[in-house]
């Protein structure tokens, strides 16, 4: 049954559109709209683009929007895919800044309260990004945090100089699920291309970055369900489409003007890198992504063959990692030990205001914060 929602007309100027693109997940779509609802930012509009499902979605997602009249429910009569929903959405909304959501993923109830406070605050800046939980879509087990390298410690203005310089030692901060986006900004800077697949997001969101800046909090705002058959999970596991979806991005960067000479290359390397991670961490190693990825010598590609067939336990998959790592370079190292550092003292921290007794919390409020 739907617990009551929030009602009345919805407003003439929308400050917040959610887009949720679905496609059979017509068991998960409650969860990633209950999440919706629970925020203490509500959307003022949330557009559900079923892109032809086959299971019982369309039939669920009616329902939600029977319970709650800000969705409106866009049904695709053929499937399109991902990017094409996006896409859609991205052109039926009318909000000031825009959240593009996923029907296996579910947000923080902070979230919007905080992207839209800090976008007011910084009005140059083209989104905001916190931190996203990944887990495993089938066990529910925690899988870590990203980004893996923070681009600040703290909540931030970062400009586009400094997101430029930023390149240079790390990468992937913003990630779609985590990030709301000026709507002006998506549309100025040309939306979702169709001709980059599942890498279009990651490709626009560091585009408007660099042109405008972004804003930043080291805060977990979001939840990522990763699921093996999803779209981006998909294309870094099959040799083909990885090396496709890299040669479209290099090819956007070469040709875009916004990104920075340098940065194909360097992106090339962290992209090898990041593939052949999910290869050598697949259960068995995934040899075709990892030979394909990582060597391009005759000799190497022997030698890593040999050593990626063999059964290797934990101890050996470190090892291999840490030979890629030193082969690709793909971010800072003190980059990366400085975030390690910060989320682990920040967990003690946590911690600790939890064991405090609530007698003293409420004689002490103010100066254990």
């Amino acid at each position: 049954m739907l617990t009551p929602a929030p009602q009345g007309k919805l407003p003439v100027d929308p400050t917040l559109s959610v887009v949720l693109p679905n496609y059979n997940h017509a068991s998960l779509i409650r969860r990633a709209v209950g999440a919706l609802r629970a925020a203490d930012r509500l959307p003022d509009e949330i557009i559900i683009i079923d892109d032809a499902s086959t299971d019982q979605s369309l039939q669920v997602i009616q329902e939600l929007a029977a319970g709650w009249n800000i969705i409106r429910v866009l049904a695709n009569a053929e499937n399109q895919g991902a990017i094409a929903a996006l896409s859609r959405g991205l052109h039926e909304s009318r909000g000031k800044y825009i959240y593009f959501a996923a029907a296996d993923d579910w947000i923080e109830p902070e979230f919007f309260s905080s992207a839209i406070a800090m976008l007011e605050r910084h009005p140059r800046a083209g989104l905001f990004c916190g931190e996203t939980s990944l887990m495993d879509g089938r066990t529910g087990c925690k899988l870590g945090i990203r980004p893996p390298a923070r681009p600040s410690n703290r909540a931030a203005f970062l400009d586009a100089r400094t997101v430029a310089n930023l390149l240079r030692t790390t990468d992937n901060w913003i990630l779609t699920g985590s990030a709301v986006f000026r709507r002006d900004r998506v549309l100025e800077a040309g939306g979702f291309s169709s001709a980059l697949g599942s890498f279009a997001d990651g490709y626009l969101a560091r585009k408007i970055a660099l042109q405008h800046g972004f804003c930043y909090a080291p805060e977990i705002v979001a939840t990522w369900c990763v699921f093996e058959e999803g779209l981006s999970r998909t294309t870094a596991t099959r040799p083909e489409q990885a090396i496709g979806a890299m040669a479209g991005a290099l090819a956007h960067f070469a040709a875009d003007p916004v990104f920075p000479g340098w940065y194909p290359a360097l992106f090339d390397r962290r992209w090898r890198f990041a593939t052949s991670r999910l290869a050598v961490m697949a259960r068995p190693v995934n040899r075709p992504v990892l030979l394909r990825l990582s060597v391009q010598s005759g000799i190497g590609r022997a030698l890593l063959g040999a050593i990626s067939g063999l059964a290797l336990g934990r101890a050996g998959r470190l090892l291999l990692l840490g030979w890629l790592w030193l082969r690709f370079r793909p971010m800072s190292l003190a980059a990366l030990s400085k975030t390690i550092w910060a989320r682990y003292w920040e967990r003690q921290a946590k911690g600790d205001r939890a064991r405090i007794p609530a007698d003293q919390s409420i004689h002490h409020g103010p100066s254990i914060r």
